[in-house]
């Protein structure tokens, strides 16, 4: 159940209480080994105080024997425990444990329990009525008496200065506490606060502005990397989207030609008696009209189905007069409709290049509607090819309305719409031209203009010779 609380936490807040816990224990750790490693040395230093009062002892001694002080052994004990600190914490036992000093029983009931052997220095904890007191045994030889020596002293003054730490770090511990939540906050916000301006950002970026990106902080540490790999994923969707909305925007504009063509074809069957078989090429070329918007959608249905929009574009031998008679045959009832007058010039003899037939179909299309488009009422547009030994050029020529220097530079661009206000018909997207040229790019052709304004435009597009270089392969369809 705690760790399920733990994860509902937010991350500011769980930083906050691990660097909690870890400060406490620490500081718990650090009270507890300090207050040994005190004890310990306070202890060590009340040793050497009674190992040195042992030593002085026995030099005492010795100096009255090589004086040869007259005083019993008795007589200098005495004298010697009135002049030493605590000297009421100190006695001799003869090896079977009877007093030697001092002869006063009643002055020797601070050893609660005499060790039998004291070879080895032997040091013990005892409570007396007056406190805590550590005592020393030790098997010395005094006058050529064997005996075990007993020295003590208080630990008043250790206790205290224990106590004094104890005290001092219990006062201490809820301080750092507080202090280490205080800080934890602090500085799980100032780690937090990347991510805070990576969320804020991220939640700024939509579908219309993708180009924007996450900021990356400087310190290379794992924020960093997150913000990297989400701009590099920010990157990839950026471009599937493009993708997406420029395949989309291409079939949109085939489709809407294939519809104008279908539309201009029914009306003029619909305004004019025509024979059985006049009836029937219209119907064909409503029929094919329609083929071509169903594989321009099964392509998108299959492009958007795979997810990188990779289209194959499959080069074959195609006769450009046949392409030409198909494309102009296409438009013939829309440019009627529109009062224009559409005729095309070919060579007697085929005119072979490689390509893929229908992107030489949306091509020789989009460059017809747009003169038709840009054509006014009895103007003339003319389709021709014409061969020579180096290239194959097919041009389609109008008396439309034309177009200025500054409009020819911008032509191809995507999404550019020139501002001619003679123009018939609604304004469009902007596409058509841009996926000529890419159409044209994709072929290896050139794609040019030559226009003035009022005196009407010629579009050639030039190919090189057939190459047997040129196979199937997968070419990217957004431009």
């Amino acid at each position: 159940m705690w760790s399920i609380e733990m994860r509902a936490l937010p991350i500011r807040v769980k930083l906050t209480l691990w660097y909690l816990l870890v400060t406490f224990a620490g500081a718990l750790l650090f009270s507890v080994i300090s207050y040994g490693v005190l004890e310990y040395a306070l202890l060590q230093e009340k040793k050497t105080h009674l190992l040195g009062r042992e030593e002085r002892l026995i030099r005492l001694l010795q100096d009255n024997e090589e004086q040869h002080l007259q005083a019993s052994l008795n007589e200098q004990l005495s004298n010697y425990a009135l002049v030493t600190h605590e000297g009421n914490l100190f006695l001799l036992r003869r090896l079977d444990g009877s007093l030697l000093f001092p002869s006063d029983p009643k002055s020797a009931d601070w050893i609660v329990s005499a060790p039998v052997d004291c070879e080895k220095r032997i040091f013990q904890m005892l409570q007396l009525v007056d406190g805590p007191a550590l005592a020393m045994c030790h098997a010395v030889a005094l006058d050529g008496i064997p005996a075990n020596l007993y020295v003590g002293s208080s630990l008043d003054v250790e206790f205290n200065i224990l106590r004094t730490y104890r005290n001092a770090l219990l006062f201490l511990l809820p301080v750092i506490l507080i202090l280490s939540s205080l800080s934890g906050y602090f500085l799980s916000h100032r780690a937090m606060e990347p991510v805070d301006r990576m969320t804020r950002a991220a939640v700024e970026i939509g579908i219309g502005n993708l180009s924007a990106r996450l900021p990356v902080p400087a310190a290379r540490d794992e924020v960093q990397q997150l913000a990297e790999a989400w701009n590099q994923l920010l990157g990839r969707l950026e471009a599937a989207v493009s993708r997406l909305s420029q395949f989309s925007a291409d079939v949109s504009h085939d489709l809407r030609t294939s519809i104008t063509v279908m539309l201009a074809t029914a009306q003029l069957s619909l305004h004019r008696h025509r024979t059985e078989r006049e009836y029937r090429n219209d119907l064909d070329r409503i029929v094919t009209e329609c083929r071509t918007a169903s594989t321009l959608l099964d392509a998108l249905l299959s492009l958007a189905r795979s997810g990188n929009f990779m289209q194959e574009v499959s080069f074959q031998r195609i006769d450009l007069c046949d392409l030409v008679v198909s494309g102009c045959r296409r438009v013939e009832d829309l440019a009627e409709s529109s009062g224009i007058l559409l005729d095309w010039h070919l060579p007697d003899e085929p005119v072979l290049i490689e390509g893929d037939r229908q992107l030489m179909q949306r091509l020789l299309g989009i460059l017809l509607d747009n003169a038709i488009k840009y054509t006014p009422e009895h103007g003339e547009i003319h389709a021709e090819v014409l061969a020579s030994v180096h290239d194959v050029v097919v041009i389609v020529r109008d008396t439309g309305i034309g177009m200025s220097r500054d409009v020819r530079e911008q032509i191809f661009d995507r999404f550019y719409q020139a501002d001619l206000r003679e123009r018939k018909a609604q304004a469009g997207c902007g596409l058509g031209l841009s996926i000529a040229r890419w159409i044209a790019d994709v072929h290896r052709a050139e794609l040019t203009v030559e226009s003035a304004p009022l005196e009407g435009s010629v579009f050639s597009i030039r190919f090189p010779l057939i190459s047997e270089e040129r196979q199937t392969r997968p070419l990217e369809y957004a431009m």
